[in-house]
This record gives structure tokens, sequence and C-alpha cells, in this order.
């Protein structure tokens, strides 16, 4: 079995990763919507896991203001390799950093007719709070999902 190594996050790394193709079909992202992924690259705040110097899955926290930031997730379909290794680590490495940042909310949009992202957002312990409209570049839907501290 090959190991994960995390390392920091970096924009490249998303880039990577959306040319891999994501783990789920409906979490695809148009070309004209990839701009917006590769801003979350802060030090400290965001990791990737890669398997052979290859970018898996990248995620992390963008501070919103204090006690509060905003989780993301990206997932090439490589993590299904390693679906209980990928999915620990991520719920780990959450819970690390709110702790360290001593967060009292993280938050996150989650695509509302990909049942693979919300199933995996509640297995991390988020709850549902709401159905945001017209949300994302491309006009579809998300539920707005937080994990309060």
């Amino acid at each position: 079995m090959s190991k994960i190594e995390l390392v920091p996050f970096k924009a490249e790394h998303a880039k990577q990763i959306l040319d891999l193709g994501m783990n789920d079909v409906a979490l695809e992202l148009r070309p004209e919507h990839k701009k917006y992924v590769v801003s979350v690259e802060d030090i400290g705040m965001s990791f990737t896991g890669l398997l052979n110097n290859q970018p898996i899955a990248a995620g992390g926290i963008c501070y919103l203001w204090e006690g509060v930031a905003e989780g993301w997730v990206l997932a090439s379909r490589d993590i299904l390799k390693y679906p209980i290794f990928c999915a620990k680590t991520i719920k780990r490495r959450t819970d690390l950093l709110a702790t360290n940042n001593k967060l009292k909310r993280i938050q996150t949009a989650v695509k509302h007719d990909s049942e693979t992202a919300i199933r995996f957002a509640e297995w991390l312990g988020f709850k549902r709070e709401g159905l945001m409209k017209n949300y994302a570049p491309d006009g579809s839907d998300h539920y707005l999902y937080a994990k309060v501290y």
C-alpha cells in the first residue's frame, strides 16, 4: 500500500485535483468556476494529501472573522482508493484546526444534489442549517452546514 503524505496546500494542487476529476459527478466544476477554488492557499489553514506525489484530496479552512471559519474539501476520484484513511484524516485535521484556531464554528456549503458530499459533511459532524438558493457561480443550490464547537 502506498503512503499518503500530508503537505501544506498550494493552489496548483487544486488544479491537479480538478484535472483528475472529482469523486462525485455532481461536484465537477465548469472551467470558468475553477478560478475560485485556487484562492484558498493559506499557510497552516489548509493541507493536501499526496499519493505518489500526486494530490488526491485537499481541504482546510478560511477565516471569516474571530471564532468563525469556512471549511472546504476537494477530493479526486483517487480518494476512493483510501476512503477510511482519508475521511478520518480530514475529520481529525478539521477538529485540530478548530481547536488550534479557537474556532467556535466552521461552516461549509454543500451542493444540494451531491449525496456523497451530504453524507460526508454529516459524518464529519456538520448539521444542515438551510438551503442557499442560487448560491454557486453556476446558479446551483447549496445547503449551509455548520459544526459548532
